[in-house]
């Protein structure tokens, strides 16, 4: 498949390189030129020094023959201009990166597909869910969501007071309270085993665990979570994102406090958030953080415009008494060392944006984020042909030559999400996402008697 992308920030690039190791040809179009050079010595990409906007650099990216288009530059009105003139070259694929939602649902005579658009992707939704996950799911140290946020991904790390430690994968099979968990991995002395039933979750491991929304409540349970605990949340910022993160936690928690370090949008945010308390000030004050009552916040978010200022107020926030602090971070090179120093989660919007647009593109699609794929886990997605060996049969059956090494994380069929058992009978058609050990990729790989799925069907 040929795919051309717009914009090689953070997002392109991330886009270039997955796709690229999916096997499909690349176009990269970048305005700035030292970009466009430091992406071409490091990508082996077709690099185009232009606009997405130009139809004569769309042509030199090869349009005339792309399968899709992803305009991801972090200008809206470029995104969908390539999208409109894509629409003119019959690419069948065309996704957009747009921030202003007003520019697709502020009337109903805009429609995406009105701008040549068939895939709309909003950074401000991604972040605000990824903020959800662990508003939701307190003190996960990972969190992903599938299948329009019905199926849950989380990692958390085991402590001897939970009720799940010392329990084996049976005894929670058979628990109402962990009868709809899976556990794909664990975790364990910086060592990863794919689990058996046998398995026992230990205090100190990190078991990486799917579930449907609907059992979420009985997870919290088993981690020693009461769900009802999380009652108030402080917001620090004055953006859109800030503002777009007070209005959805107002939702799922009893008391939601905005600092906002602008005057005049200060005022506009109170106007726009009713019973919400929005006080005048920095994040990195302390005066500040008590007249907001921080020592009562199960929550501390920090999503204004400046990086520094989010990763500073979240660790004054932290030591004056909030249970869990988030920053939003638009950069990815020292995420490792703010967690180290006590920074709870950092959320990447680039990031979130490029997992978005592959989560379009591959459903399934595992972000790389996660504490796992720093191990010798692979994620795979294989799709099941009819004469494949697992076709047709029970997993408890045609999975035995690779227990151990692999387990299947969840299948996808008919546009749904089923999380597995021994008893799931894999059908021609469904995708399946693996996790595996390197050592089982082979022996995965021959069961399916297929190659990674990764390509995307013209008049798809």
């Amino acid at each position: 498949m040929h795919v051309i992308i717009i914009g090689a920030g953070l997002v392109g690039s991330s886009l270039a390189e997955h796709l690229l190791h999916q096997g499909h040809n690349i176009a990269l179009i970048e305005k700035n030129p030292v970009r466009s050079e430091e992406i071409g010595e490091k990508l082996d990409v077709l690099m185009v020094n232009g606009s997405g906007s130009n139809p004569q650099d769309l042509e030199q990216a090869g349009i005339e023959n792309a399968t899709m288009v992803i305009a991801a530059t972090p200008v809206d009105e470029v995104n969908l201009l390539s999208c409109m003139i894509a629409r003119q070259y019959d690419v069948p694929h065309r996704i957009a990166r747009i921030r202003n939602v007003d520019f697709i649902t502020g009337s109903a005579r805009l429609q995406p597909e009105h701008f040549g658009i068939t895939q709309v992707i909003y950074p401000e939704e991604n972040t605000l869910n990824a903020v959800l996950n662990y508003i939701e799911t307190p003190f996960a140290i990972d969190a992903q969501d599938f299948a329009q946020r019905t199926i849950l991904l989380r990692t958390y790390r085991i402590t001897a007071d939970m009720p799940i430690a010392h329990r084996s994968l049976i005894e929670l099979r058979n628990d109402p309270l962990g009868h709809a968990l899976l556990v794909v991995a664990i975790i364990r002395d910086e060592q990863v085993t794919i689990p058996r039933g046998d398995t026992v979750i230990k205090p100190g491991d990190k078991p990486l665990f799917i579930f449907p929304r609907e059992a979420r409540p009985n997870v919290l349970r088993l981690v020693g979570i009461e769900s009802t605990t999380n009652k108030k949340a402080i917001v620090f910022g004055n953006t859109l994102t800030a503002i777009n993160i007070a209005r959805a936690l107002q939702q799922e928690l009893d008391a939601v406090v905005l600092i906002d370090p602008d005057l005049e949008h200060g005022n506009i945010a109170a106007a726009k958030l009713h019973g919400i308390d929005v006080l005048h000030g920095s994040g990195d004050d302390v005066d500040v953080l008590k007249e907001a009552n921080i020592r009562f916040a199960d929550f501390f978010v920090a999503a204004s415009e400046y990086n520094d200022e989010n990763i500073l107020s979240c660790l004054l926030a932290k030591s004056e008494g909030a249970r869990e602090v988030i920053a939003i971070v638009n950069d990815d090179q020292h995420t490792d060392l703010f967690l180290s120093i006590g920074i709870n989660h950092i959320i990447n919007p680039r990031q979130l944006t490029a997992t978005g647009i592959l989560n379009a593109i591959l459903p399934g699609y595992v972000s790389p984020s996660l504490h796992i794929q720093k191990t010798d886990i692979d994620v795979l997605r294989l799709s099941v042909n009819e004469g494949a060996r697992v076709a047709h049969k029970p997993l408890k059956e045609s999975w035995r030559r690779v227990l151990g090494v692999s387990i299947v994380g969840a299948v996808l069929r008919e546009g749904g999400m089923i999380i597995p058992t021994g008893d799931t009978v894999l059908l021609p058609g469904d995708l399946i996402i693996v996790f595996t050990r390197s050592a089982g990729i082979r022996r995965v790989r021959k069961l399916f008697g297929s190659q990674e799925q990764s390509t995307i069907k013209r008049n798809a």
